[in-house]
């Protein structure tokens, strides 16, 4: 049951009003940046020459062509890889299916910027250690793995995306009736006749959702195609963007607006395509008539699925934190011998007032724009399913729209939308892009719980006299603490790893983690760069482990 919030009236349109000039204030001044002549602070007028020039250069529709051609590869390998880790845990007798999910989910977790490093010690033509390790069993072949290629960014990149649609996939696989398999095998359909007619179709919405996203975060992928594809000679859309606004010795904002422009329309169109395609579909496979779940039983072969994404996690997880451990004891990177190892990279950097001085702001940014965010996404979500304002649906369409966003596109529009506010160049600024890049996840995880509670409690409270303010603080925070301590360590994790957010905002009064790293790693300081690799890798294990621990303690919520 709804109502309306009678004395707290303000709270929807306060609510709208922060998070448009959160989310569509920075997003419209994309399009403005587009139409300046100048850098963002400086006196400009408009005009239409750097859309000309952009739209009349060659190298645009190359880059276009590039960018789709690594991702729709890497789209359909991280969907497939995805989709046979969940059927593997969800619909088949494989064993140990909570550690499994526990290692894919771990995955999700660790930094992208330490991972894709330890990938460059390893997979580097000639000098890189797999090669070198290879080169003794293979004797005669000088690189057999490089990953400065289109094939490196294909297959990496495919693997950092299957956790995170595994995710996605999942609970679909988890839901579906298995009576109707039963059913067309009894009908006489073979195993891949059945799955191409019942569990495909059933499985379309998730599916469908989840090659968008790997799309959409394929083409704003920052992390890989800049460290492994700008060394080879491949550009994609935000490499070209980030080469104009920061690569050169002058800033070109003009044309890097624009190509932000075009790749916001680029994954606002395939978000909506995807809504299309799913309006008006049925897809229930759950109902009163007796729903069943029964897994495929796989014999002796129950091994082989558990063996697969054990060693999955060992090659992609383990193996290269392991190389960045070792990288970081190393006199030279890449060359690994007892005689050379040092600790002197460690005992450099963290002596360093520069690198302590990253680590307070990163722990500052991260908690404060977790906290923010979490109670932001709270009040938002309790706004949208608890509440009858006619501007819930716009709020929620609103908090939601950075889910579109590339991370690089919505550093560019806070660029111009605050340079002229004393926040910029300092730890707000940050903490504000963290927030908004936070409220989508953040609203979905305290709406699916809001929507499972009934509205007695509160009403209750009400009835004998309660505010909301305490009536919220009294009721609903104790119900939604698991969605509380769950969302505040993702958006802390996000904070914390996210490099495409901070290194174009980071300034002289705003030192993160992530930009260091990647700013050690482009001048060739590999080693010390290890260092500050896995001192934001424990940061996030940390606060994952954290999380568990903490949730492992909250009872889950039911309806109440």
């Amino acid at each position: 049951m709804r109502r309306a919030l009678r004395p707290d009236a303000l709270l929807p349109l306060v609510l709208l009003a922060v998070t448009a000039g959160m989310v569509v204030y920075p997003l419209a001044m994309v399009l403005y940046g587009s139409l300046r002549d100048a850098a963002p602070g400086q006196p400009s007028t408009f005009t239409l020459e750097h859309w000309r020039a952009v739209l009349a250069d060659a190298g645009t529709f190359q880059v276009l062509f590039t960018s789709i051609a690594i991702a729709v590869p890497r789209t359909v390998l991280a969907l497939l890889l995805a989709t046979a880790f969940a059927w593997c845990i969800a619909r088949t007798t494989t064993p140990g299916k909570r550690l499994l999910e526990g290692l894919l989910v771990f995955l999700f977790f660790l930094p992208e910027l330490p991972w894709v490093l330890a990938w460059m010690l390893l997979g580097a033509p000639n000098v890189g250690l797999l090669n070198q390790w290879l080169r003794v069993v293979v004797p005669g072949v000088e690189t057999f793995i490089n990953v400065y290629s289109y094939g490196g960014l294909v297959v990496l990149g495919a693997v950092r995306s299957a956790p995170v649609l595994f995710l996605f996939v999942y609970p679909a696989f988890q839901a579906m009736d298995a009576t109707l398999e039963e059913a067309a095998r009894m009908a006489g359909a073979s195993a891949w006749r059945t799955i191409w007619r019942i569990d495909l179709p059933l499985l379309l919405p998730a599916l469908l959702a989840s090659g968008i996203l790997s799309f959409v975060v394929a083409m704003e992928a920052f992390e890989i195609p800049q460290l492994l594809g700008t060394p080879a000679r491949i550009f994609v859309f935000t490499t070209r963007i980030y080469d104009l606004a920061y690569g050169g010795h002058v800033a070109r904002f003009g044309p890097a607006m624009v190509l932000a422009v075009l790749l916001l329309l680029l994954t606002v169109s395939l978000i909506v395509v995807q809504w299309k395609i799913l309006k008006g579909r049925a897809y229930t496979t759950i109902s009163g008539r007796g729903y069943q779940a029964r897994p495929l039983e796989l014999g002796a072969w129950r091994w082989v699925p558990f063996g697969f994404i054990v060693s999955f996690f060992l090659v992609f997880g383990a193996l290269p934190f392991v190389v960045l451990l070792l990288n970081s004891f190393m006199e030279i990177s890449g060359f690994l011998a007892w005689e050379m190892l040092t600790t002197r990279h460690w005992t450099d950097a963290l002596s360093r007032s520069a690198v302590l001085t990253s680590i307070k702001d990163t722990l500052t940014v991260s908690v404060t724009a977790a906290t923010l965010g979490m109670v932001a996404s709270a009040l938002i979500s309790y706004v949208v399913t608890r509440t009858t304002w006619p501007g819930r649906r716009v709020l929620d369409m609103v908090a939601w729209a950075p889910w579109a966003v590339p991370g690089l596109v919505m550093a560019l529009g806070f660029l111009w939308a605050f340079v002229w506010l004393p926040i910029y160049g300092t730890l707000w600024l940050l903490v504000l892009v963290f927030v908004a890049r936070g409220l989508p996840v953040g609203s979905r995880f305290f709406t699916a719980t809001m929507v499972q509670i009934g509205a007695e409690l509160e009403e209750s409270a009400r009835i004998h006299g309660a505010s909301w303010l305490r009536t919220f603080v009294r009721i609903w925070a104790p119900l939604l603490r698991p969605a509380i301590l769950g969302a505040w360590i993702l958006l802390f994790v996000i904070a914390v790893r996210v490099l495409d957010l901070a290194v174009l905002l980071a300034g002289p009064g705003s030192r993160m983690l992530s930009v260091d790293i990647f700013l050690w790693t482009v001048t060739g300081r590999q080693e010390a760069a290890s260092v500050l690799a896995l001192l934001q890798t424990a940061l996030v294990v940390a606060g994952y482990v954290g999380a568990r621990l903490l949730l492992g303690r909250v009872p889950q919520q039911s309806a109440v």
